[in-house]
């Protein structure tokens, strides 16, 4: 095994590893708004180490600016697709989770605030 293929190879354990995180964080979460942060922030940075360990096992050749063109794409459009779900969702107007017990509830003019 040579350095480059080493470095490759923890690139891409790298990316797999935010990948895994991300699903155990899409999983874990309440709500859909909360699903939406682990699921584009992990298979961002999942997808872009991927690329780079791509690059980096690819040397220098062709296919490196056509892997730098996917990663852009990656950074520019998972945030926005994110962001979008998100406002598609709210504007429908899906409930926001609240913590049980989390928040007070408002007193009416008179009593007082325990």
């Amino acid at each position: 095994m040579t350095a480059r293929e080493a470095v490759a190879g923890s690139f891409c354990a790298v990316g797999a590893v935010f990948f895994i995180l991300g699903t155990v964080g899409l999983l874990r979460m309440p709500d859909f708004y909360s699903r939406l942060h682990p699921s584009t922030k992990c298979d961002t940075l999942g997808g872009c180490s991927v690329l780079l360990g791509m690059m980096v096992h690819a040397g220098w050749s062709w296919d490196i600016p056509r892997l730098m063109v996917i990663a852009a794409l990656l950074l520019l459009y998972s945030a926005t697709c994110g962001h979008a779900v998100g406002r598609s969702a709210f504007m429908r107007g899906m409930p926001v989770w609240k913590k049980p017990g989390g928040e007070r509830e408002e007193t009416p003019q008179g009593e007082a605030a325990r």
